[in-house]
């Protein structure tokens, strides 16, 4: 077996002579060639989680760190298709890894934003805005005693200021968040990227796993990969961290034993852009449901100020499926028409469509993002991340400095 070496698979580039199998392990009728590669650290999937535990595993010196990507190019799927949204961390439980891990990564996004100037971001804040509804205007409040608890600054804004502020808005009450923000998504994963490849990390495109198995040895797996050309190779890995996203109970279950199989759930959420005179200076979402299914059909900015409306929930079979549907014209106009009324449907147009992989089911209760080392089941460094969506880009640092911590001595 070849020892890793830095370089040797690079950033879009494939092996130069196939790699033939010699010999043969096998495991529950499993066939898996011996390894041509070695590394201590193999993370799955090229997303902005992905990369940034990547880049952060990169740090250690000398250990070899290889993420593996089967799209051909690095964050295609939920990373790139969402709203960009730093967020403050206020929506979930107290007690949940989903408001821990964003507000520990929003500091630390922030703090890395402050001193990179490569990558564009605005603190703009976010409005929460309730109508004329009782049931709205406690949740409010509810949520500003729960900010409280948690030390996220949140503030009422006096209803004089409203319509000052905000013109086109219609809100009977508005809760500030003024510590959320939007960045560059794209840029933040470039800069991952070159972290990663700097500190001597690689990065593997059109790769896709296709099994894996646990050493016969007891230490370490071996992975099954699939290049693009269909050839077939096998990579052993001492730790394997499971950040693929909308495919990651497919990959946890190649390990896991049927009783204890992940299910996640695709959630489609529509965008709609926006042509008229609407101009906002903050984000600004309603009262979310009561399951926290999404947020709310909530009005965001990009960085250069162009208004977009989404995203919705659509329950769906297909990880694939990014159609737009023209037909989601009607309700997203009623739902934005709540909290400004001067909205007009003809002026929406359809933008683009993301994905979520959620842990929880249609009509069921929170769930949480799952990120643990499979050690009850007898599985050393192998690390899962299932569930990872909102806040997912917001808590990206922190998850890699939750998952280093995971395998601090691995």
């Amino acid at each position: 077996m070849k020892l890793f070496s830095a370089r040797l698979i690079k950033h879009n580039v494939h092996f130069t002579r196939p790699i033939l199998p010699r010999v043969f392990y096998f495991s529950s009728s499993t066939t898996i060639t011996v390894p041509e590669i070695s590394v201590d650290y193999l993370i799955i999937g090229g997303g902005v989680v992905g990369l940034s535990i990547a880049e952060r595993l990169s740090r250690r010196k000398g250990k070899s760190v290889l993420l593996v990507e089967k799209n051909s190019r690095l964050g295609e799927e939920t990373s790139s298709r969402n709203s960009e949204v730093i967020h403050a961390g206020i929506y979930y439980p107290n007690d949940s890894l989903k408001t821990r891990l964003c507000i520990r990564g929003k500091n630390l996004l922030y703090s890395l934003l402050s001193s990179v100037s490569s990558i564009p971001f605005s603190r703009v804040g976010k409005w929460i805005v309730a109508q004329d509804n009782e049931a709205e205007i406690s949740y409010l409040q509810n949520l500003h005693n729960k900010s409280k608890e948690i030390q996220v600054e949140t503030y009422f804004l006096p209803q004089t200021k409203i319509n000052l502020i905000e013109p086109y808005i219609n809100a009977k009450e508005v809760l500030v968040s003024p510590t959320t923000g939007i960045l560059d998504s794209h840029s933040l994963m470039n800069y991952f990227e070159c972290k990663l490849k700097d500190q001597g990390g690689d990065i593997a495109l059109k790769h896709k796993v296709g099994n894996i198995i646990r050493s016969p040895q007891g230490k370490g797996y071996f992975i099954q990969i699939e290049n693009d050309k269909s050839s077939l190779f096998t990579i052993y890995s001492k730790n394997v961290i499971n950040s693929a996203g909308l495919f990651s109970d497919k990959i946890a279950n190649y390990l896991l034993p049927p009783a204890h199989h992940y299910k996640l759930y695709y959630v489609k959420g529509h965008y709609f852009g926006y042509r008229g005179v609407v101009k906002t200076n903050h984000l600004i979402y309603p009262v979310p449901p009561k399951n926290l299914v999404n947020v709310g059909t909530h009005l965001t900015l990009d960085l250069s100020g162009r208004i977009r409306f989404g995203p919705d929930v659509l329950y769906q079979d297909d990880p694939d499926d990014y159609s737009l549907n023209d037909d989601r014209i009607d309700s997203f106009a009623d739902a934005v028409k709540t909290y400004i009324p001067s909205i007009k449907k003809e002026n929406l147009y359809p933008d683009y469509t993301g994905i979520r992989p959620k842990l929880q089911g249609p009509g069921e209760p929170f769930r949480d993002f799952i990120i643990k080392e499979e050690i009850d089941h007898g599985l050393e460094g192998f690390v899962n991340l299932i569930g990872i969506e909102s806040p997912g880009l917001t808590s990206s640092l922190s998850i890699a400095e939750m998952v280093d911590e995971i395998l601090l001595d691995k």
